[in-house]
């Protein structure tokens, strides 16, 4: 039969009492290896699953600015057209009533150009504000919950008394991702 020290070393129950012959102490056991290597396992899989998620995070991420950036390039484009065919025909109009050598047909140019690069700016304003939108929900990915895992391994850590189980809680935090 097992004695109880022997028991107690190997599953790391907390402290052990003893008294004899007029004197009392307590002896503190160690995280065994399989608890160092379960708390070490779970930061692993922590880190993994961190990994992955910032990873799919940052796709998406590139996916949205590039979806704006599309957007923008038709929407431009699609300005570009709409007040080159109105000049288009605004001039093919003064042709028509024989004006196209006085100077209305430059004013009139130059007002259409003014009007669609007003239209631009616009437009430049507006999709700044969307990837401004999409760069401020960047910072709010969904990754696991670190606080969750800090507090599983430091409730596991508090089990070994005389703080034998500090060093290897350490350990294993140190090997988080942050």
């Amino acid at each position: 039969m097992a004695n109880l020290s022997s028991l107690h070393t190997l599953y790391g129950a907390g402290p052990l009492s003893s008294s004899g012959r007029g004197s009392t102490y307590t002896s503190y056991s160690s995280p065994s290896s399989g608890v160092q290597s379960g708390m070490q396992s779970l930061v692993n899989q922590y880190n993994t699953a961190y990994q992955d998620a910032k990873a799919h995070n940052q796709k998406l991420y590139a996916d949205m600015l590039g979806i704006v950036d599309q957007t923008t390039d038709q929407r431009a484009a699609d300005i570009r057209t709409d007040y080159g065919q109105q000049s288009s025909n605004a001039m093919q109009q003064l042709a028509r009533l024989g004006m196209s050598n006085t100077t209305v047909a430059p004013t009139l140019g130059m007002g259409f150009e003014r009007e669609k690069q007003a239209s631009l700016n616009r437009l430049s304003d507006q999709m700044q504000g969307t990837r401004l939108g999409v760069m401020g929900q960047y910072g709010q990915e969904q990754t696991p919950e670190r606080a969750s895992l800090q507090s599983i391994l430091t409730g596991v850590a508090n089990q070994y008394g005389g703080g034998q189980g500090l060093s290897t809680l350490l350990a294993a935090l140190g090997g988080m991702k942050y």
